[in-house]
């Protein structure tokens, strides 16, 4: 029996069961936190508690010292394995009960032997050198993110999520700043030129959202409802921090629903948020403390409908998260999909109540649907529950799978159950696993017995613990609607779903409703339609796949649908049919001009615009010059104003006719286009700059001129670099970015990686695949959980070519035994690649 399906037979039983591990055979020693590890000292640990003490420099090139009693009630008789991913040198220290003991440090443990230890109360003290990893420090502030196995970075811990304990923190900082962490101060003292600032013991938690913020930031404060947020934050523009309100507003009310929703009132002391400049990931919530990403949050002077919901998606998330995730934890990462399903499908439904006016059938096929469909259609999908048999790949269990397509399986579960039954269920789940670590199948448990009817856990078998999509046909025959579901990877399953088809008969559309609980269904029919126009509802997912005829009819008429949902629906039909082969990239995108020309709706205008892009890309000649110069066109004249900025943002990253260069340039250079921001101008003086070689210089220069904010200037002047003409450079620009210190701020990396693999600089940008897949373990070693895809996406979003596409397969011809889990995120990354027309 492997170690993963010895964890998942014991998560049947009790975890903490002495039976998990008997004494006399010691856990064997890796890198990393093995599950044989993890059932080990879940057995024999409890009652845990940090204290902790960082002491942090005002230049970031000196270390950050730090102190720790580790206390805890011991149960059994192993040796003790504390991780700490270090160096040998960054342990000065070890006390074992008062005592100093010998150590070993092996395999990124400190082992302290089974003899320096007692039964009960046992106290561990260690003074060490906190390590920068995932401290993220920056010239004067830092931030932890420990997230998913990385506190052991920081300090020595029990880093996985089912050893819950309460921590104490003592930060010692320069005083001239502020520091926030899980709770409020409760002391804190100036000494000269130092802080020393002493916070509340913490509720419960797991070592990954342990966290603390320090350096030099502003601080905007709200009260309602007798509770007060704090945000903290950098930025310098007066009208981006006149957003504050807002954004504390929206805080509160997803607080208010989410309590209202749940029958359980906010878990935590207190909830302050923190907004930072390139912060790796658009939030992260640490209880007390969240973390968001600055450009995520304030929004320009002319938001489009996708930012304004986009942010509060995001608080809904994060806030989200307090319940599902913070308060009931995963009991190992392989289920961390469950606390992300539940964080972005309530979000849903939290921006549905502060958005009435909005159709959010409509935006949860835009926010979810799409970004599910494009990462499941690629040869890197995975089950929503993958396995994990240890959490030093945590971080490669994120990415579109679980982010997105959980959501959609969500919402089909509530659909089996009903909504009130799904309810009662989830607050059930809550009260009963409160401050506890249960797994996806203790969940199912629960809403099983509210809803048995459902047979939820063959629904869960399918939709959870299997990759893949269904590739769904449609066909008449006598008379009848014949609806199957074909398995790809030819295991014989069903994915149980509802939804709805279109029958067209003349100028008519009739509406038949599908419920597929098994590989067919056969719906008799009084006359045969004209055509057939599948998911019209947009509630069925899969690939959905009908006659030439039904397919060129889609193409055709999709824009003159008149109900919103059913017109995104259809349109997403087109685009999955142009990815397919099915439809050519000038057909596709003959149609989406057409459609998008009298679009009145800015949510389905925003998805034109974005598959309007990719189409584009696999176009070539005069039909691609055509086509920029009537995207130029509208994007200067649409009615719609998001549009409008939609447009200009995707011209210019893709701009290859020489005249839509020039109005570009003449856009960029007189600033006279108000709906674009300083994000914008940056982004167009980066492609202008590659566009026109002979002018990068002064292109850059009057860009770095117009920069007043000093963060934004830092970013900059990193990225801006990859514009370069001299081809030596670029590649020594590359080459800086194979090291780890070179690629610290991991945006700002993966935007000048980019850079160099821009579409303009193919085929010399060739030369960059392989080495950039050959650093892709260490990337994952040293950078965070998005981190990989992001590179992969970076490194070969910008090839089109044969030989692009065959250094990809010789990668994989030459790592015969590559990890699953990084070549599926090459995969993903490589599917335009692979899926493109231009590959000759």
């Amino acid at each position: 029996m492997s170690s993963f399906k010895l964890y998942l037979s014991l998560l049947l039983s009790a975890f903490g069961s002495s039976i998990l591990y008997a004494g006399s055979r010691p856990v064997k020693v890796e890198t990393g936190i093995s599950v044989e590890l993890a059932l080990q000292r879940k057995a024999e640990l409890k009652e845990i508690h940090y204290s902790l003490e960082f002491n942090i420099p005002s230049n970031k090139k000196e270390n950050v010292t730090g102190k720790e009693v580790i206390s805890f009630n011991r149960q059994g008789i192993s040796d003790l394995l504390i991780d700490f991913k270090a160096e040998s040198s960054q342990i000065k220290n070890v006390l074992a009960n008062g005592k100093k003991v010998a150590y070993k440090f092996e395999k990124e443990h400190i082992i302290i032997l089974s003899s320096n230890l007692k039964k009960g109360k046992n106290q561990i003290q260690i003074s060490f050198i906190a390590g920068n990893q995932s401290l993220n420090r920056s010239d004067d502030y830092l931030y932890t993110l420990l997230v998913p196995e990385r506190a052991r970075t920081a300090f020595p811990c029990f880093d996985q999520p089912d050893l819950k304990a309460r921590f104490t923190l003592k930060l010692e900082v320069p005083a001239l700043w502020s520091a926030v962490s899980n709770t409020y101060a409760v002391n804190e003292k100036t000494i000269k030129e130092r802080k020393t600032i002493l916070y509340n013991e913490t509720e419960l938690l797991p070592t990954y959202l342990f966290s603390f913020v320090a350096g030099k930031f502003k601080k905007h404060s709200c009260t309602r409802d007798g509770r007060s947020i704090n945000a903290f934050y950098r930025e310098t523009d007066p009208k981006k921090i006149a957003q504050l309100d807002t954004i504390l507003s929206q805080v509160f009310s997803s607080i208010r629903w989410m309590e209202k929703y749940t029958g359980v009132p906010y878990p935590f002391s207190k909830y302050d948020i923190i907004i930072l400049p390139g912060f790796q990931y658009g939030g992260m919530e640490h209880a007390g403390a969240t973390l968001y990403n600055d450009k995520r949050m304030f929004l320009s002077e002319h938001p489009t409908p996708d930012e304004e919901l986009g942010r509060t998606e995001l608080i809904a998330h994060e806030t989200a998260h307090m319940w599902f995730g913070d308060l009931v934890t995963m009991k190992w990462f392989n289920d961390v999909w469950t606390k992300e399903v539940f964080a972005n499908y309530l979000a849903a439904k939290i921006v549905e109540q502060q958005f009435p006016d909005v159709n959010h059938k409509l935006n949860f096929l835009k926010s979810y649907q799409i970004y599910a469909l494009a990462e499941d259609r690629t040869d890197g999908t995975h089950a929503i529950q993958q396995q994990l048999d240890n959490l030093q790949n945590a971080g490669l269990m994120y990415g579109n799978i679980i982010y997105d397509k959980a959501p959609v399986m969500m919402r089909k579960m509530e659909q089996q159950m009903g909504a009130e039954t799904f309810q009662r269920g989830i607050q059930k789940y809550l009260k009963k696993y409160a401050f506890d670590n249960p797994t996806w199948d203790d969940l199912i448990d629960i809403l099983d017995r509210e809803s048995p009817q459902a047979n939820l856990k063959q629904f869960s078998e399918v939709w959870v613990k299997q990759k893949g999509l269904p590739e769904i046909s449609a066909t008449v025959s006598n008379n009848t609607l014949i609806i199957t579901q074909y398995d790809p990877f030819k295991r014989n399953l069903y994915w149980k779903q509802q939804f709805s088809m279109g029958l067209v008969y003349g100028n008519s559309i009739k509406t038949v409703e599908v419920n597929l609980q098994s590989h067919s269904v056969s719906i008799p029919l009084k006359t045969l339609p004209d055509y057939i126009i599948p998911n019209y509802d947009g509630m069925g997912y899969g690939k959905f796949v009908v006659d030439s005829a039904s397919t060129s009819y889609q193409l055709q008429n999709w824009m003159n649908m008149t109900d919103d949902v059913t017109r995104q629906a259809v349109l997403m039909n087109v685009y999955e049919n142009f990815l397919s082969h099915r439809v050519s990239a000038d057909s596709c995108c003959s149609s989406l001009l057409q459609g998008l020309k009298k679009e009145k709706n800015a949510l389905i205008a925003s998805s034109i615009c974005g598959y309007l892009s990719s189409v584009c890309m696999e176009m070539k000649g005069e039909s691609r010059s055509l086509a920029e110069k009537q995207m130029l066109e509208i994007g200067q004249n649409h009615a719609i104003t998001s549009c409008r900025q939609q447009l200009l943002r995707s011209v210019i990253n893709l701009a290859t006719d020489s005249t839509v260069v020039e109005a570009l340039y003449n856009l960029w250079n007189e600033k006279s286009n108000k709906l674009l921001n300083e994000n914008d101008y940056m982004t167009f003086a980066y492609q202008l700059a590659i566009n026109r070689p002979q002018q990068y210089k002064e292109i850059l220069a009057l860009q770095r001129s117009r920069i007043t904010d000093p963060d934004r200037l830092r970013e900059f002047d990193y990225i801006s670099r990859g514009c370069i003409p001299d081809k030596e450079e670029q590649e020594n620009l590359f080459r800086s970015l194979l090291q780890k210190e070179n690629r610290r701020v991991e945006p700002w990396a993966l935007k000048l990686l980019a850079l160099l693999n821009h579409p303009m600089r193919e085929p010399f940008s060739n030369a960059y695949i392989t080495p950039g897949l050959e650093v892709l373990q260490e990337i994952q070693r040293t950078g965070d959980i998005f981190f990989p895809k992001n590179w992969a996406v970076a490194l070969l979003s910008g090839h089109r070519s044969r030989d692009a596409r065959n250094q990809v397969n010789a990668f994989f011809t030459n790592h015969p035994d590559y990890p699953l889990f990084l070549k599926n995120k090459i995969l993903q990354a490589a599917f335009v690649l692979f899926n493109s027309g231009n590959n000759d």
